[in-house]
């Protein structure tokens, strides 16, 4: 709290918005595949993993113009140009017709992408280099924690909005508790604008020639860039199967319910906040790219135990085992790319990492969809886990002896 305390002005109203965000994503990240999925509404695993896909695909397309339009206009505007993807996200909690889902989908995954892809560049502007990870950890740190609210309070609001309304709960709830929950998820979202707009930008945006940024002339370090971009789009291929329809395999293959699905999420995301909060030591005492790649290889086994273990409780036990490892290391891996690139190409850097990692996995997660339908859960499970494996290693081998091109001192964290 002392640290948060020495922030900028700016990074502090950033932690606000990420508060508000974090909470809106936990209870609709909870409840809306599985919204979807009531027998009310009467969507399959093969449609719901297709919603995914459209906005991934959108997602992934877009990033890269996104970076290029962040360079142009400057992030505080592109943050508050992504925030209006909140208002699309209406229409997907009270349309029913499959079109109308698809193309929301399609729109909030453009316009969501905007603000992603401003995140790192504007932490990296707003921060000193000796703060830097520990903003990255703290923002990444308590966007988890609010979802671990978040993702407690969607598992009770749809029965808790039925019983009000004295409409069915339980495993045949009525929609209509869930579509009031994922409206106000949307609402909470939209309103980290206000944070946002307080934000006042240290300097003018130098506004630079769209046609020198569509040519990359900004790219200096293509190479380095590609390096980050192989092992991202890998695990983004491999993460495709599994990690957007978690919430549906508990549902569909131990027969979870909303209860007990928000509380794994939570668990899950508590647990996420401790490995979150001791990755800058970690990564003090071992080094960005260790750590890294320490955490992705310890996560694997975890993988395949949420597949095969006999019950809910041992399956539930490995997804948050495997959920902490495996993104633990998030801030550092941000902060690690961020420097080892140059200022002016922040922006599309991470607008490629976003693309990496979407396309891929919006490929897969429809394939996957697909195979859980036909009640196969064994084998998205083998796919992630040997795609997790290359990834890594490939990261580790190309970025072994980089680490020292950087700021050893980015590392710590100021006491």
């Amino acid at each position: 709290m002392r640290q948060i305390g020495t922030l900028s002005r700016n990074a502090k109203f950033y932690v606000v918005a990420t508060i508000l965000q974090g909470f809106a994503n936990g209870i609709w990240g909870v409840i809306f595949y599985l919204y979807l999925n009531l027998k009310e509404v009467g969507y399959q695993a093969n449609f719901i993993s297709n919603m995914f896909t459209v906005g991934a695909l959108a997602t992934g397309f877009v990033a890269l113009p996104a970076g290029l339009v962040i360079e142009r206009l400057g992030t505080k505007r592109a943050l508050l140009i992504g925030l209006t993807a909140n208002l699309v996200s209406i229409v997907q909690a009270v349309a029913l017709q499959p079109s109308v889902l698809l193309f929301a989908s399609l729109v909030s995954g453009l316009i969501g992408t905007i603000s992603w892809v401003a995140s790192a560049p504007f932490m990296m502007e707003n921060s000193t280099s000796e703060e830097r990870t520990f903003l990255f950890s703290v923002d990444w740190a308590i966007m988890i924690v609010m979802s671990v609210l978040g993702s407690y309070a969607g598992g009770v609001m749809p029965d808790l909005f039925n019983t009000v309304l004295g409409l069915p709960t339980g495993e045949n709830a009525s929609a209509v508790g869930y579509r009031f929950a994922l409206i106000a998820s949307t609402i909470l979202a939209f309103a980290a604008v206000i944070p946002i707009l307080l934000i006042k930008e240290k300097k003018m945006h130098e506004r630079r020639k769209m046609g020198e940024l569509l040519a990359l002339r900004n790219i200096k370090s293509g190479w380095t860039i590609a390096k980050f971009a192989i092992p991202v789009g890998i695990i983004g291929f491999g993460a495709g199967f599994i990690v957007p329809l978690f919430n549906l395999f508990f549902k569909l293959k131990f027969a979870a319910n909303i209860e007990e699905i928000g509380v794994l999420n939570a668990l899950g995301n508590a647990t996420l906040v401790v490995g979150t909060l001791a990755a800058p030591p970690l990564c003090k005492r071992l080094g960005k790219v260790k750590s890294i790649a320490l955490c992705e290889f310890l996560s694997m086994p975890f993988i395949m135990l949420v597949t095969v273990s006999p019950n809910l409780a041992f399956a539930g036990a490995a997804y948050v085992t495997r959920n902490a490892l495996m993104n633990m290391a998030g801030p550092i891996s941000s902060t690690f790319q961020m420097e080892m690139v140059t200022e002016t190409e922040r922006a599309t850097t991470n607008g490629l990492m976003v693309a990496a990692d979407n396309i891929p996995r919006a490929v897969t997660a429809s394939i996957s969809g697909q195979m859980m339908t036909l009640s196969d859960y064994y084998t998205p499970f083998v796919v992630t886990t040997i795609t997790y494996f290359m990834a890594s290693l490939l990261f580790f081998t190309f970025f072994r002896k980089a680490e020292a091109q950087t700021a050893k001192a980015s590392c710590e964290i100021v006491h």
